[in-house]
């Protein structure tokens, strides 16, 4: 029996950031929203009464079939804002379990330069900022 691999995207973008992403995705992927929209199991997940479920039902019906049509999962993940999320992330990074796409990478004095990268709409991945050169080794 071979392993399978299955492919997530997070999607930490406004816009139509995550509607883009579900037409690339491969079959088998998880795509993962930190901004929205929350969905029906985000509400069982947290004791929502009946109306507030229905309600997120509705509101990412549309993100939910899109995933479906690619044969991907989609779920909403609300991020708390404490420093614990953020270490149980680098330790995913770190471990490899989590693989960013990047793109390019930019140092801060060309920060326009990346700005007006994205803007053009060609990056296939993240667009890094660095704000400082790493120290060699």
């Amino acid at each position: 029996m071979g392993t399978t691999t299955s492919t997530a995207n997070v999607d930490l973008v406004r816009g139509d950031g995550l509607e883009k992403a579900l037409r690339i995705v491969k079959p088998g992927s998880h795509v993962v929203s930190l901004i929205g929209p929350p969905d029906a199991a985000f509400a069982r997940a947290r004791g929502m009464n009946l109306v507030l479920k229905l309600v997120l039902g509705l509101l990412s019906r549309k993100i939910i079939g899109l995933a479906k049509r690619r044969g991907a999962d989609y779920a909403f993940h609300f991020g708390r804002p404490d420093g614990s999320q953020l270490a149980q992330i680098a330790g995913l990074l770190d471990a490899g379990t989590i693989r960013p796409v990047i793109d390019r990478v930019f140092p801060f004095a060309e920060a326009r330069q990346a700005l007006a990268w994205l803007a053009q709409g060609r990056a296939r991945g993240k667009v890094v900022v660095q704000l400082r050169q790493p120290h060699a080794q």
